[in-house]
């Protein structure tokens, strides 16, 4: 019996494979148990892009704030105006249309390869931002889930969204932390107010770390006690039924395509043929951009449909 080569998992056989030859199989677990994980840097991406993403970060802070960003020093708004802001953070919006390096991070093998698993290859990405923090003041953890609950309150207990932070600084409990409830996925809904609280604990990684979570997992933050930055790079995933946070489908260059592999079309939505005008669907983005299996599938429908008009 070969594992990873039964023919009607097909879709899911490329992800198993790439899971073993990147030694992802702790973390499958780990997300599986306890609904998120930590890759050490060594199985993320090299020291030279670890820096170069983080160069680009500190330059956008300080071009849309006017203000001189360092990691040792603590931050400043400066004239940045966009919202949510709070007591020593504020958020970089959509990066992926800011700089390459950030193309080049979306298609990073172990980013792609553990949140293919958890959304089973139907995720495009939702929104590509920074949480830049700095000491200040915290009242509570902030715990939620990422997952949009459905009319009643519930969510599905599969990963309708899934979320990943690339750690550009260390984390630890008095930097600032993300805050996680261990096991909160299978909870299926959004924590009262407070609730969870006693159970949260701090992921603390090194810096070049990814944490990647379930959507229903749920998080928050510490307080950030320490001087400078606490920085990152967060990939935020939804399912294809689901609208994305930030505008990729129609305002993503054919350039940025054409240099990027197959995936980065499927991940900004080049393959969905919604959101047409006057002129209708254009089914062909769906083909063109589709993987190998799909395209499989989409020529047995049309053999089918040709056997059955010759009939």
């Amino acid at each position: 019996m070969q594992f990873g080569e039964f023919e009607n998992t097909k879709e899911f056989n490329a992800t198993f494979k790439r899971i073993g030859e990147l030694g992802l199989e702790r973390n499958i677990f780990e997300l599986d148990s306890y609904g998120f994980t930590v890759v050490p840097p060594d199985k993320v991406a090299e020291r030279e892009f670890f820096d170069r993403i983080r160069a680009t970060v500190l330059r956008i802070c300080k071009e849309r704030t006017g203000v001189d960003f360092a990691v040792g020093r603590n931050g400043d708004f400066g004239h940045y105006k966009a919202q949510p802001q709070s007591d020593g953070q504020f958020l970089l919006f959509y990066l992926l249309m800011a700089d390459r390096v950030f193309e080049e991070w979306i298609v990073n093998p172990t980013l792609y390869t553990l949140i293919n698993y958890l959304m089973r290859g139907h995720q495009q990405l939702s929104s590509l931002t920074s949480f830049v923090k700095w000491k200040g003041e915290r009242d509570t953890l902030g715990l939620h889930s990422d997952s949009p609950p459905d009319r009643d309150g519930r969510m599905p207990p599969c990963s309708d969204v899934a979320n990943a932070a690339y750690c550009l600084t260390d984390y630890t409990l008095d930097n600032g932390a993300i805050a996680m409830v261990p096991g909160s996925h299978t909870f299926c809904r959004q924590p009262k107010p407070g609730e969870g609280e006693d159970m949260a604990v701090p992921v603390e990684a090194e810096a070049g770390s990814l944490i990647v979570w379930h959507g229903n997992t749920w998080h928050g933050a510490f307080q950030k006690k320490t001087d400078g930055l606490r920085l990152n790079v967060t990939s935020y995933h939804c399912h294809r039924r689901l609208k994305t946070q930030e505008r990729y489908q129609w305002h993503v260059t054919q350039e940025m395509i054409d240099r990027n592999p197959p995936e980065f079309a499927r991940l900004v939505g080049a393959d969905d043929n919604m959101g047409w005008d006057e002129g209708g669907p254009d089914y062909a983005r769906s083909f063109k951009y589709a993987t190998p299996e799909q395209k499989e599938q989409f020529a047995k429908l049309a053999r089918g449909r040709k056997e059955k008009a010759a009939a």
